[in-house]
């Protein structure tokens, strides 16, 4: 069966079916509204669907067909999950990086796992080897680091990653020979070096840990970090369809 994810995030809501375990077609735009839902529902022949919602709630009356209201759930922490919610204040907690949790535990069954969403804001989580979920960190993404260095000053450019070096195809110097290169090189490396010191942190109590990437710049990082790491696009869809198939 076909079912709908949706993971409606600060700076974009993305989409994805998933048939039988399986990310068969993902989309993406600057807000649910704006994403053809109702035509791919009928292409696809969806017959449930989820939604993790992280800021302003849409409208799902709406947005949704109305066949599908009745096996339609919204990732909340009161719904059944895979795993436990170790965290003091779970009612603030984002539900994108419970959701993170339960795909990576899907996709590396066994042992203690970190999960970081580099998004808007990169977000550093911890399950341990009981899928106990013991909460984590959240830093500054790298745009937003990047907006903060020209924001804060005078003369600083705004900087962006182009899509090559988002790719990490292509390297920058840790000595930049100009400002742009020079922002880089201390926006990225900077970043880097943070997730490496949790992830060896993690490590002291955790020896085999193995770490998740997902978000926008998780590819960049991937390419960065010496510590071994996974990443994938699609662990949030995945965890997301695990917690709707529990709630159905």
């Amino acid at each position: 069966m076909s079912h709908l994810i949706l993971d409606i995030g600060n700076t974009r809501a993305k989409a994805a079916i998933v048939d039988n375990g399986k990310v068969i077609d993902r989309l993406a735009a600057e807000s649910p509204e704006k994403l053809p839902i109702l035509s791919i529902c009928k292409d696809y022949a969806v017959d449930a669907a989820i939604a993790s919602v992280v800021g302003a709630q849409p409208d799902f009356n709406k947005m949704l067909p109305e066949s599908l209201m009745g096996r339609f759930h919204q990732l909340t922490y009161r719904s059944h999950l895979p795993i436990v919610l170790d965290y003091e204040t779970p009612q603030t907690l984002g539900m994108d990086r419970v959701a993170a949790a339960c795909g990576a535990r899907i996709l590396s069954p066994e042992g203690a796992l970190i999960i970081v969403d580099a998004g808007s804001c990169i977000t550093i989580d911890l399950l341990d080897n009981d899928n106990h979920f013991k909460g984590g960190a959240i830093l500054p993404g790298l745009n937003m680091r990047f907006r903060a260095l020209h924001d804060y000053t005078a003369a600083l450019p705004l900087v962006s990653l182009d899509d090559n070096e988002r790719l990490g195809t292509t390297p920058f110097p840790l000595a930049g020979e100009s400002t742009r290169k020079s922002i880089l090189a201390g926006v990225c490396k900077a970043a880097t070096l943070e997730l490496e010191g949790f992830a060896t942190e993690y490590q002291r109590t955790y020896p085999d840990v193995k770490l998740f990437l997902t978000g926008g710049d998780a590819y960049f990082f991937a390419k960065q970090l010496f510590f071994p790491n996974f990443a994938t696009l699609d662990v949030i869809y995945i965890g997301l369809d695990k917690i709707l198939e529990i709630n159905l």
